[in-house]
């Protein structure tokens, strides 16, 4: 049975094209000031989500700038393991409609992981669910893994210390580069996805960059954020 993943990527465009949408996390132990995605209820992070005019499946004449939030909204617990649930939301705007949707977080002594979902791409039911680690602890630079489903794609902690100005402020980061390749629909050659993210210590995610063979089609940026 061939499988496609839902949340193959950490991106912002995972409001719009269906193959992506994990985005970051933390919690547990790691939260608070120390942690790199700090999750408590009520943490709300607002950026600008801008989409390149060539992004597909959509075509548009010039860039697009959308309101872009995500919430810590409460806790789940699925199987037996506890996560963070946070609302993510991208703001209707320019023809486009409001995209809604939940992501689940949760951190260990090891990783940061989010609850991505493999589905039968005949039946679109889902066939298995399991913890994707994204970001290392503690981070080292030059560290890589393997999407532990999909090990083609893989993660690479490019740096421990980029300095990145956004509209929020100056912030030391980590930047963790997810490759991997994707074949659209009716198409034969696979395009090559590249998801840069940016994570300061005591914010979150600052930045985010996707680019389709090295053609940059979507970027967050940070404007504003509450983290207790």
């Amino acid at each position: 049975m061939k499988l496609a993943r839902i949340a193959l990527v950490i991106t912002a465009t995972a409001a719009l094209i269906a193959f992506a949408g994990c985005g970051g996390g933390g919690g547990g132990g790691n939260a608070g000031s120390t942690s790199y995605l700090p999750m408590s209820v009520g943490n709300t992070w607002d950026y600008t989500l801008t989409l390149a005019s060539d992004l597909v499946p959509v075509q548009v004449d010039q860039n697009r700038e959308f309101p872009y939030h995500e919430t810590v909204t409460g806790t789940a617990t699925l199987g037996e393991t506890a996560y963070y649930v946070i609302e993510t939301v991208r703001e209707a705007a320019h023809g486009f409609e409001e995209s809604r949707f939940q992501q689940f977080r949760r951190v260990d002594d090891e990783a940061v992981y989010a609850r991505a979902s493999v589905r039968d791409p005949d039946s679109g039911l889902v066939v298995k669910t399991y913890d994707l680690p994204f970001l290392q602890l503690p981070p080292v630079e030059g560290e890589t893994w393997q999407d532990p489903e999909f090990p083609d794609t893989t993660f690479t902690t490019l740096s421990t210390s980029d300095r990145v100005t956004v509209p929020a402020g100056t912030f030391t980061c980590v930047r963790v580069d997810q490759e991997s390749d994707f074949v659209p629909e009716g198409e034969e050659d696979p395009v090559h996805f590249v998801v840069s993210t940016w994570y300061a210590q005591g914010v979150g995610i600052v930045k985010d960059e996707t680019r389709e063979d090295d053609v940059l089609t979507s970027k967050l940026e940070l404007l504003s954020y509450i983290v207790n």
